[in-house]
């Protein structure tokens, strides 16, 4: 019940009397003698249920971010040596169907032609250069230091020289060969 006994106090007078201002936020306090009706006491325990559920929430959702975190921390770009070897096999088919579709360029084949004509010429005097018989008729026979033979099994742009001590070859296959060896790649032409 109400007796109707109110004080009325305001902000400057409190300020004056160092009484200060404390809100309290779980209690509910009746500073003017009044006695707590049954809705006082629902809405406090409303206002608690409410904040301890929603403290509740918040702990539980702070442990899930943590735990999410910590998972994406632990992510780590990690190699695939799958996703390597087919990518070195893919480059490697495309610079074979480059290379095999790439037309002959006699001016190429001509210098490479006198390239390996010159590394062996110095010290061996028995030799021939062996091409393509389509390449043949590319290389100028005239200039060229040695004597110059047509290979039918002779792959397009390569070019073998027979010496007393072996041979030496140059084109594209080597390339190839080389490009396969450095990616690891197996033959599967």
């Amino acid at each position: 019940m109400f007796d109707g006994n109110v004080q009325i106090l305001s902000v400057s007078d409190a300020r004056q009397a160092h009484s200060g201002f404390r809100p309290m936020l779980r209690e509910s306090v009746v500073t003017t003698g009044a006695i707590p009706t049954a809705s006082d006491d629902l809405y406090a325990r409303g206002l608690a249920d409410g904040q301890e559920l929603a403290e509740a929430t918040f702990a539980k959702e702070r442990l899930q971010l943590r735990a999410l975190l910590n998972a994406a921390e632990n992510l780590q770009a990690e190699p695939s040596e799958e996703l390597a070897q087919l990518i070195s096999e893919t480059v490697f088919r495309l610079v074979r169907q480059i290379i095999e579709t790439a037309p002959i360029d006699a001016d190429w084949l001509q210098a490479q032609a006198h390239k390996a004509a010159d590394s062996i010429s110095e010290c061996d005097s028995a030799r021939t250069a062996w091409l393509h018989p389509d390449d043949v008729a590319l290389i100028d026979t005239v200039t060229f230091p040695l004597p110059v033979m047509a290979d039918a099994e002779a792959e397009r742009g390569s070019i073998r020289i027979d010496c007393s001590a072996g041979w030496i070859e140059h084109g594209r296959s080597n390339y190839l060969d080389a490009l396969r060896t450095a990616l690891s790649v197996e033959d599967s032409a």
